[in-house]
């Protein structure tokens, strides 16, 4: 399936990263930590990113369930320079993990906005 999705993940990646200003890369990756699709404006490995966010969504899945709170949709790092969200979405029935790594300038109400978005993108026709 992953290779199915993977025209729509690039297409996704790139308007994601136009929509958001201060977007420095978007990485779409399988649960497993697969890269599906990637751009950006930043020289990062999105092979590696998507492993470990891969790790950071398993971590996410499993305190969401040990807590109760139901299922886990986004996760953020934030940090000194920007922020990494991760978004866990649906694509044709298939768990992905959209990541948005943005500098400080970004309202995060209009990040997530734009990531719920990006589930929309990847189960289009």
């Amino acid at each position: 399936m992953p290779s199915l999705i993977a025209p729509q993940a690039r297409r996704a990646a790139q308007t994601l990263l136009s929509e958001v200003d201060g977007a420095r890369a978007v990485v779409i990756a399988t649960v497993d930590g697969f890269d599906l699709a990637h751009a950006g404006r930043d020289t990062i490995e999105p092979a590696r990113l998507a492993a470990m966010v891969s790790s950071l969504s398993a971590l996410g899945d499993a305190a969401s369930r040990e807590t109760g709170i139901g299922t886990p949709l986004c996760l953020v790092v934030e940090s000194t320079e920007g922020r990494l969200l991760v978004r866990c979405v649906q694509a044709h029935g298939e768990s992905i993990i959209v990541v948005l790594l943005t500098d400080k300038s970004v309202l995060l109400g209009l990040a997530w906005n734009r990531l719920a978005a990006v589930e929309q993108l990847l189960n289009a026709a």
